[in-house]
C-alpha cells in the first residue's frame, strides 16, 4: 500500500519519532534512494518551502520532508496552502509536534492528504508499565519493583525513559534487572520536574505525592504558587465535565493542549466541583500566608498535600 502523502505526527515525542522511523521505512521500502530533508517549522520561510517542494529532484526521484516542531506554526493558512498543491510523483511530507489543532487548515490538509495521527503521552498511571514496554524493546526484563523506580526517577518521560534502559543494558548482560540495580544506576541527567509531583497531588494520592515531591529539587514556593495553577485549571475542568462541553472545545476554554486536557481529565474527576473549588482556595489562602511571612514555604506546602489528600475534603473559607 503506498505511504501517504502528507501525515502529522503529533503528541509525544518518543512515540512520534518511533512512527516517524517507521514511516520512512514504509517510504524507503517502495524507493531506497528517497532523500530525508528535515526543517524545523519555526525557521522556515513557508514560500521558499513551497517552491522546493513543487520543484523536481536533481539526484533522486523520491523526497520525503519531514518538519519538526510543527506545533510552533503560528499562521497554518500558507502552510496549509503550500501542502493542499498537488506535490511531484514519490513526495513525502511528515510534520511533527505535539499538537496540530484537527480543526486547523493545517489538520485539515493532512487528514485530506494522508492523516493526523495521535501518539499522547501514557498516563502517570501507566508509567510502569511503559518502563517495562521501552526496556524490553532493548531486550531487558524488568521486576515490577525496578519498573517503578524507572517510571519515578524519569517521572514517565519515554525519551528519559529510552535513555536509562540503554544505560542499564550496559550494566545487565543477562538482561534481568532488579531494583538493586535500578536504584543504583537510574539517574536521568536533567533534574525530575514537578509535574509528576502536581498530577499525583491531582490524583489526590498521599503516598505516591510525598514520592514525587521527595523527588523534586524545586524551591518550596515556586511549588506552591505551581500547585495553584493546578488547580485552578482542575477546577475549570471539572466544571467543563459537569457542564459536557466536547473535549475540545473544553480544551480551548480551559487554554490547554488537547494532550494536556486529558492527563487533566482522570484528576478532575476525582474531585466533586464544591471539592475542587475548595482546594483551590485552600492552595491560594496558603500561598498568601507565605507571601506575607505567615508560614513558611514547605509547611505550607505539607498542608496542602495533607489538606487535599486526606479525608475529609478541604472546606472553602
Amino acid at each position: 500500500m503506498p505511504a501517504p502523502v502528507v501525515v502529522a505526527l503529533v503528541g509525544d515525542p518518543y512515540r512520534c519519532d518511533r512512527a516517524l522511523a517507521e514511516r520512512e521505512a514504509a517510504i524507503r521500502a517502495e524507493d531506497p534512494s528517497c532523500e530525508r530533508h528535515t526543517r524545523f517549522a519555526d525557521e522556515v520561510d513557508v514560500a521558499e518551502l513551497d517552491a522546493e517542494l513543487q520543484s523536481a529532484p536533481l539526484f533522486a526521484f523520491g523526497r520525503h520532508f519531514v518538519i519538526r516542531r510543527a506545533d510552533g506554526i503560528r499562521k497554518p493558512e500558507p502552510w496549509a496552502a503550500a501542502l493542499e498543491r498537488p506535490l511531484p510523483p514519490a513526495t513525502f511530507v511528515t510534520l511533527v509536534g505535539s499538537e496540530i489543532k484537527p480543526g486547523s487548515p493545517l489538520g485539515k490538509v493532512c487528514r485530506a492528504r494522508g492523516a493526523v495521527t495521535a501518539l499522547p503521552s501514557p498516563s502517570p498511571r501507566e508509567a510502569a508499565q511503559s518502563a517495562s514496554e521501552v526496556a524490553s524493546e532493548r531486550g531487558l526484563r524488568l521486576r515490577a519493583d525496578a519498573a517503578e523506580i524507572l517510571a519515578r526517577r524519569t517521572g514517565g518521560d519515554l525519551l528519559s525513559l529510552a535513555e536509562e534502559t540503554a544505560k542499564l543494558s550496559a550494566f545487565a548482560p543477562d538482561g534481568n534487572v532488579d531494583a538493586e540495580i535500578a536504584d543504583r544506576l537510574v539517574f536521568p541527567a536533567a533534574e525530575p520536574t514537578a509535574y509528576p509531583f502536581y498530577d499525583r497531588l491531582g490524583e489526590r494520592d498521599l503516598p505516591a505525592t510525598l514520592a514525587a515531591l521527595a523527588e523534586v529539587r524545586e524551591d518550596p514556593g515556586r511549588l506552591l504558587g505551581g500547585a495553584v495553577r493546578h488547580f485552578a485549571r482542575l477546577a475549570a475542568v471539572r466544571l467543563l465535565v459537569e457542564q459536557r462541553v466536547p473535549q475540545a472545545e473544553a480544551a480551548e476554554l480551559a487554554a490547554v493542549p488537547v494532550w494536556r486536557l486529558r492527563r487533566l481529565l482522570p484528576q478532575a474527576k476525582r474531585f466533586r466541583l464544591e471539592e475542587a473549588a475548595a482546594a483551590l482556595d485552600l492552595s491560594v489562602r496558603l500561598d498568601a500566608r507565605v507571601k506575607s511571612g505567615g508560614i513558611q514555604a514547605f509547611d505550607a506546602l505539607l498542608k496542602l498535600v495533607f489538606g487535599v489528600t486526606l479525608s475529609p475534603p478541604p472546606r472553602r473559607g
